[in-house]
């Protein structure tokens, strides 16, 4: 019995290849099947690329609208940069300014130190892979970062943007930059290391967005940072006027954040969910989903209103970005089908996600 539904899910899968295979793409797709070796090599380069990519358009955004060399007040990046920078400046609030010389190297010491079990914790709970193209992410964004403040015209862009949007138009544009690149790592199985790892690790857990998560880290980041800001008498000659930078530096942060995580969410739809609805007369089509489909489904027996014939109701849930797959695959298989897509907020159950490598 079970050897015969497994023939009849692996016909149905060669059926539906075939018609596959009429497409450029599915020609390119079928030749890398064939030749398997060149498929890694592929999605590696592709991987690489868009690890490079992610790195340079983080880079840009920090250079131009986050710490421009010609803006009065930087924003806080947030995560393990962050946290160094707090850190730093802690240290100089305690020890006073005999040690400002070396802030740069207590930076650096902590960001690194603290990476180190972040990246530990990449390589053991999400993925080999993951680490690895990550801790390439990193290395990247440094050799970026360096390169691209040698660049005039990133250097003018940000002049420019500061004097005539001022601090809004700068955190606006620093918060696409950051989120754009970090849907793109995340997009593509990587992240940007520091706090993007902990986030993309708790939203693999619990299944949700990873936005919020990486939301919730730098707010707390930001707002430690603003208050030792607001408490540095090296700040400007006035009091008064360290809180007044300190509270405006805080909430332009929030929103760079805030910005940061709408396009993270927009972008990365590896954990959001939407369920399908199905409404059809063929009685196998539940069949030819499970073969293509890694989740399940419920049917239920329904009577057309208007026709008065038989109807098969299919509820089934998938990752967002299997819709387009799902719902091109019931069109083939019955293309008088009337299909419901509706977004969920949240799942609870058993929900088959593919791992990450």
């Amino acid at each position: 019995m079970y050897i015969f539904i497994g023939f009849c899910y692996n016909n149905q899968r060669i059926n539906l290849t075939m018609a596959k295979k009429h497409t450029l793409a599915g020609r390119f797709h079928s030749f890398l099947l064939d030749h398997i070796w060149l498929k890694y090599v592929v999605e590696y380069a592709v991987a690489l690329f868009m690890c490079a990519l992610s790195a340079a358009v983080f880079a840009v955004g920090l250079v131009s609208f986050l710490t421009p060399a010609s803006a009065e007040l930087s924003f806080v990046s947030g995560g393990v940069s962050g946290i160094s920078q707090t850190i730093s400046l802690a240290a100089q609030l305690m020890l006073g300014d005999a040690i400002e010389p070396y802030r740069d190297i207590i930076y650096s010491v902590f960001y690194i130190a603290i990476n180190i079990p972040i990246i530990i914790l990449a390589f053991r709970k999400i993925g080999v892979r993951f680490a690895v193209l990550t801790m390439i992410n990193v290395a990247l964004v440094s050799l970026f970062a360096s390169t691209f403040r040698l660049i005039p015209f990133l250097n003018d862009l940000g002049a420019f943007v500061d004097l005539h949007g001022g601090m809004l138009s700068r955190a606006l544009f620093a918060g696409i930059c950051t989120g754009l690149s970090s849907a793109i790592a995340f997009k593509y199985e990587l992240s940007a290391g520091g706090a993007d790892v902990i986030a993309y690790y708790v939203s693999l857990k619990k299944s949700t967005p990873t936005g919020k998560y990486t939301m919730m880290i730098n707010t707390a980041i930001i707002l430690v940072y603003g208050l030792l800001m607001a408490i540095s008498p090296s700040l400007v000659s006035s009091e008064n006027d360290a809180w007044i930078m300190a509270a405006s530096g805080v909430l332009f942060s929030i929103v760079y954040l805030f910005t940061s995580m709408l396009v993270i969410d927009f972008i990365n739809v590896r954990n959001k969910k939407v369920q399908i609805q199905i409404v059809t007369k063929k009685d196998n089509l539940h069949t030819m989903l499970l073969a293509n489909v890694p989740h399940g489904a419920t049917i239920i027996k329904g009577t057309g209103a208007f026709s008065g014939e038989a109807r098969f109701i299919i509820n089934m849930v998938v990752s967002s970005y299997e819709t387009k797959k799902v719902v091109k695959l019931i069109r083939q298989i019955d293309p008088e089908s009337f299909i419901n897509v509706s977004n969920l907020q949240q799942v609870y159950g058993r929900f088959y996600i593919r791992p990450v490598k």
